[in-house]
C-alpha cells in the first residue's frame, strides 16, 4: 500500500483486501468505471469512490476530503494491480484476450517504454498468473479499449513513426546501413544517432529498423530477421506451453521447429527457471568434510529415529475426528533421529544450491537439472517426515488457545503452517531442541492471527445463521401440503446437480436430511474431519451453483 499517494484511498485499498477474495472482480471493474469517468483537471471526494467499489457511502469528515483527480487515477491504476494479484486470477480462466507488456506495444505500435507512461495516465494492468505459474502484469483487452477509447489522440501521437512518408524510412535505412559499415554495432547506438539528426525518437527509429530486419530475413541491416526479444517471447510462448502439458511433438509441429531444438529450449528454459530461484538451507561446516555423503545420507534404523510408542497411545479414543486420532500413530523422533533429519534435509538442499548456483542455462543438460530435481525432492521428503513427527506439538498449542471464538480446527491448520516455516528456518547446530524453537514460533503465529481472525469476523458477520435458526415450523393445509410436496420435488431434482459432499452438507446444514434438525458449521466440520471455516466455503460454492443453475426454482422456492 506504500505505492498509494492518497490516504483515502490507501486506507481504502487496506479495508478491500481485508474482504472476502469473490468481491476483487466487481472492485476491478468498479475501478474501470471510475477511470472512465474521471476528469484529471477536477477534484472528487473519498466517498464517491468509496461508492464505486463496495456499494456503500460512508459518512464522516474524512470521506468528504476532495482529491486531485490526476493523482485519484494513479493510484486507482496501482490499486488494481494490488487487488488482482490479491484475487489470484488466471490468464488461461479470463474470458477475454489479456496481452503482455510487449504484445500490448506491438498491437499499439509503440515501445513498452510508452505503455508504462501511460500507466500513469489512466491504463490498467492486472496481475495475472500464467502458464508458468507466475504472476505477470498484462492488460485485460476491456481496459485497453477503454483507455484508447478515452486517449485516441495520445494512442495516435504515440503511433507517430507510421506517419513517415516511404522516402523518410527508405533515409532512415539507408543512414543505419552507413552507421552501420563505419563501425557502429548494436540496433540502440544507431538509433540514437539518427534520432539526434532526424528529430524523431529513438523508439520510433528502433522500430522502423525492426521492421526493415523482419521483412528481410537473413539479409537485414543487423543480420537477423528477429530481435532477440522475439525470439526470447517465442522460448517463453514453447515452455509455458509444456508446463501445460504439451508434448514435444506437438510443440515441435507448432513452432515449425525441430525436436532437438524444442529440447535443447526446454531445457534452457528450466535452467532459467532453477538459476533464478535461490534455494534456502542452514549451513554447517559437516556438509564440507570429504566424507559428507557417507556420514550423512547413510540409511538410519527407524528404530534408532523415533522412540517407541506407548501402549496409552496405540489405543486410540473414541469418537475423535480422523486427523487427530492419526496423530496417536505417529511416533515421536529421538534427540538424535531428530538431528540426523535436521542435518540430511540441509545437506540435500546444500548439494542442490551447489550445482544450481553452477549452472550456465546455454550449456546446461537435462541429467544436471534432474539431479538437482531429486535432491530438492529428497529434501521435501525429509522435511515432511519431521513435520508429520511433530504434529502433535501443534494441536497441543492449538488446544490452549481454542475456545468459542476460536474454532480448533481453524487454529490447528494456522498452527500447521508456522511449523512447517519453522522447519525451514531451525539451526540444528545450535544444539536447542527443535520442539523449544517451534512452539515460540507456533504461538508467535497465534498471537498475530487469532486478534485479526476475530476482527474480520466483526466486521462481516450476516447474521444469516440466527434468521434460519429463528424461523418458526407451522402446521399445513392440505393445499399448502401440496405446494409443499412441490417444492420438496423441485429442491431434491436441484440438490441431485451437485456431488455427494455438497448435497450432505446442504442437507446437514439446512435440517433437510429428515432429522429436521440442522447443524452447526462446526459440528458439520467434526464430522468431516476439516474446519468450520472449510464447510463455510463448500456451503458457498454450491449454493452459488444453485443459483446460477436454478434461478428460476430458486425464486418459486422463496414464494417469489
Amino acid at each position: 500500500m506504500e505505492a498509494l499517494k492518497l490516504e483515502p484511498i490507501r486506507t481504502l485499498g487496506e479495508q478491500l483486501l481485508r474482504g472476502p477474495r469473490r468481491l476483487r472482480v466487481k472492485q476491478l471493474l468498479g475501478i474501470e468505471f471510475l477511470l472512465g469517468v474521471i476528469d484529471p483537471g477536477r477534484r472528487y471526494p473519498a466517498d464517491f469512490v468509496c461508492n464505486a467499489l463496495t456499494g456503500f457511502r460512508p459518512t464522516g469528515s474524512e470521506v468528504a476530503r476532495l482529491m486531485d483527480g490526476g493523482e485519484l487515477v494513479g493510484d486507482l491504476v496501482v490499486l488494481a494491480e494490488i487487488l488482482s494479484e490479491d484475487a489470484g486470477l488466471s490468464v488461461e480462466t479470463w474470458p477475454e484476450p489479456v496481452f503482455s507488456v510487449s504484445e500490448l506495444a506491438r498491437r499499439l505500435d509503440v515501445s513498452t517504454k510508452t505503455i508504462f507512461r501511460w500507466r500513469r495516465r489512466g491504463l490498467t494492468g492486472w496481475r495475472l498468473r500464467c502458464a508458468d505459474r507466475r504472476v505477470r502484469l498484462m492488460f485485460v483487452d476491456r481496459c485497453v479499449r477503454r483507455f484508447v477509447g478515452a486517449n485516441a489522440s495520445l494512442v495516435e501521437r504515440g503511433s507517430n513513426f507510421s506517419q513517415l512518408t516511404h522516402e523518410q524510412r527508405a533515409a532512415v535505412i539507408a543512414r543505419a546501413q552507413e552507421l552501420v559499415g563505419s563501425g557502429h554495432r548494436t540496433v540502440n547506438a544507431v538509433a540514437r544517432v539518427i534520432s539526434a539528426e532526424l528529430g524523431r525518437a529513438v523508439e520510433t527509429v528502433r522500430l522502423i529498423l525492426k521492421q526493415h530486419d523482419d521483412t528481410h530475413a537473413g539479409a537485414g541491416i543487423f543480420n537477423r530477421s528477429v530481435l532477440q526479444v522475439e525470439r526470447d517471447d517465442c522460448r517463453l510462448a514453447l515452455w509455458e506451453a509444456y508446463v501445460d502439458g504439451a508434448t514435444v511433438g506437438a510443440l515441435a509441429e507448432r513452432f515449425g521447429r525441430p525436436t532437438s531444438w524444442v529440447y535443447a529450449t526446454i531445457t534452457e528454459m528450466r535452467a532459467r527457471s532453477l538459476r533464478a530461484e535461490r534455494i534456502d538451507f542452514v549451513p554447517s561446516d559437516e556438509f564440507l568434510v570429504p566424507d559428507a555423503d557417507a556420514v550423512i545420507l547413510e540409511r538410519t534404523p527407524a528404530a534408532a529415529l523415533r522412540q517407541p510408542l506407548p501402549e496409552s497411545a496405540r489405543r486410540i479414543p473414541a469418537g475423535l475426528p480422523p486427523y487427530l486420532a492419526q496423530l496417536f500413530r505417529i511416533p515421536l523422533l529421538t534427540p538424535a533421529g531428530e538431528v540426523h533429519l535436521f542435518r540430511k534435509m540441509n545437506y540435500l538442499k546444500f548439494k542442490a544450491e551447489q550445482l544450481r548456483a553452477q549452472l550456465v542455462p546455454e550449456t546446461a543438460t537435462a541429467d544436471v537439472l534432474d539431479r538437482i530435481d531429486e535432491l530438492v525432492a529428497a529434501a521435501a521428503s525429509v522435511k515432511s517426515e519431521i513435520v508429520q513427527a511433530n504434529l502433535r506439538l501443534v494441536v497441543g498449542i492449538a488446544k490452549r488457545h481454542a475456545g468459542p471464538a476460536n474454532d480448533l480446527f481453524e487454529l490447528i491448520s494456522d498452527g500447521n503452517v508456522s511449523l512447517m516455516r519453522a522447519v525451514e528456518k531451525f539451526d540444528y547446530t545450535r544444539g536447542f531442541k527443535f520442539s523449544t524453537y517451534a512452539s515460540w514460533a507456533i504461538m508467535k503465529n497465534f498471537a498475530r492471527s487469532v486478534p485479526e481472525q476475530h476482527q474480520i469476523r466483526e466486521r462481516y458477520q450476516t447474521g444469516r445463521d440466527e434468521l434460519l435458526s429463528t424461523t418458526a415450523a407451522h402446521e399445513l393445509g392440505d393445499a399448502e401440503a401440496d405446494e409443499a410436496v412441490t417444492r420438496r420435488a423441485v429442491l431434491d431434482r436441484m440438490l441431485a446437480s451437485l456431488d455427494e459432499r455438497e448435497q450432505t452438507i446442504l442437507r446437514q446444514r439446512f435440517g433437510l436430511d429428515g432429522a429436521g434438525e440442522p447443524l452447526t458449521l462446526e459440528q458439520i466440520g467434526q464430522r468431516f474431519g476439516v474446519s468450520k471455516e472449510r464447510i463455510r466455503q463448500l456451503e458457498t460454492r454450491a449454493i452459488g451453483k444453485l443459483r446460477a443453475d436454478f434461478q428460476s426454482d430458486v425464486l418459486n422456492l422463496l414464494g417469489g
